[in-house]
């Protein structure tokens, strides 16, 4: 199986908005482009991916993809993220990958062997839609599609449930991927406090 791997990325300037009763513009930026570079990390270490690729109208978030050896997907001007996932799925099919697995820029948690579970179990099923779902199960945290246009993306509000939907309406059974470290992700400011040391030093440096 060719496994691609995409992640989609606002613009720095409007990235992580919900945490400014928390954190000042600067601190928003580098704790978004903070934890980009830990899913970036973390991708290329799992060694699952056959492309990497940074969906993104942000020119540091591309040349962070740049230095991870990960394709530079540009939005001429930024879509939102459903447009930013139908543009990660052309690119896939483009590559002749069988499967795309989406994952955000906020997950400071991410370890490498939540991709590689992902992935194998893809290898399973030449069809299937593959869900990590948030700590509250309302988000999608990863969505992992084989082949790539399996379904229409629904991220935004209630993003697990559509998917979840979307997938038994195509005649597939979505398969659930729980982990505390991929259900983690970084999106108010009760949530600062689950960020890693490293991650917290950075915005009180």
């Amino acid at each position: 199986m060719k496994l691609a791997i995409a992640v989609p990325m606002k613009p720095l300037d409007r990235a992580k908005a919900r945490l400014r009763p928390s954190l000042g513009d600067t601190s928003r930026r580098f704790l978004a482009l903070k934890m980009l570079d830990h899913v970036l990390s973390t991708i290329q270490a799992s060694h699952a991916a056959e492309a990497c690729g940074v969906v993104s109208a942000d020119p540091t978030a591309l040349a962070l993809a740049a230095q991870y050896h990960c394709e530079r997907i540009v939005e001429p001007t930024p879509e939102g993220y459903n447009a930013a996932a139908a543009r990660a799925s052309a690119w896939a099919q483009a590559r002749h990958c069988d499967a795309l697995l989406l994952l955000p820029a906020d997950l400071p948690l991410l370890q490498p062997e939540d991709i590689q579970q992902l992935a194998q179990l893809a290898k399973h099923h030449t069809k299937t839609v593959i869900i990590a779902p948030n700590t509250t199960q309302t988000g999608t945290n990863a969505l992992l599609l084989r082949p790539p246009h399996i379904i229409q993306t629904a991220f935004g509000p209630n993003s697990f449930e559509k998917h979840y939907l979307a997938a038994q309406k195509t005649g597939i059974h979505p398969i659930l991927y729980e982990a505390p470290t991929i259900a983690q992700d970084i999106d108010w400011p009760d949530d600062l406090s689950q960020l890693p040391p490293d991650h917290l030093k950075l915005l009180h440096s």
